[in-house]
């Protein structure tokens, strides 16, 4: 994915407002948002500073560049063409960035502080495996680290699995994170119940 240089983040556009984009930097973070989605960006930094390990890998060491978009067409042009239009935000980790939905999102996005620590666990998973797992322990496991599934939505999948069957493989799990956002949304929650059942064999080393 190509994404729009964090700062300044479009400064091409014509809109007044674009030349305000402003940088909050603390710790390993840096995030650019512009003057509407600072409440945001701000407690979004205090949450990241505050927590800032993530289960089972080394305390991530890499600057993390979090740009929070205005609106959706923004958040479509920064997110370049690999992300699906129904995602909240996006994790590019191979330039340690992620963009995400700013305060205009609709209710559908999730707590912006989960839809944050997802995106997180995504860089300091790649940061300590590089390219080597696979992409439902990837997901299953930013899910685990945000803490992120409701007991409904575990069951969701569970009611997905009487309805639909388990998975062939691994790979027919991979594949169903391609297929829309309602396919998705079970690929999600099955790849967290692996992992979170993985995690579950072994408490300290799981």
């Amino acid at each position: 994915a190509v994404v729009v240089p964090l700062l300044p983040l479009v400064a091409s556009s014509a809109h007044a407002q674009d030349t305000e984009a402003q940088r909050l930097d603390r710790g390993r973070f840096t995030f650019g948002s512009f003057p509407s989605e600072l409440p945001l960006a701000r407690s979004l930094l205090a949450e990241a500073v505050r927590n800032d390990s993530f289960p089972g890998l080394p305390r991530p060491r890499e600057r993390a560049l979090i740009a929070i978009a205005p609106d959706s067409r923004r958040f479509r042009e920064w997110s370049g063409a690999g992300a699906p239009d129904w995602g909240a935000a996006i994790a590019i980790p191979d330039q340690h960035r992620i963009v995400m939905q700013g305060s205009g999102a609709g209710s559908g996005a999730g707590d912006p502080r989960a839809v944050l620590r997802h995106e997180l666990a995504h860089l300091a998973l790649h940061e300590a495996l590089g390219d080597l797992p696979p992409r439902w322990f990837d997901e299953g496991y930013a899910g685990y680290a945000a803490g992120e599934w409701s007991r409904d939505e575990v069951l969701s999948a569970n009611i997905g699995l009487v309805l639909h069957g388990i998975p062939a493989s691994l790979d027919s799990l991979e594949d169903g994170f391609h297929g829309g956002a309602t396919r998705a949304s079970g690929a999600y929650a099955l790849a967290y119940r692996a992992v979170s059942d993985l995690a579950a064999l072994d408490p300290q080393r799981g």
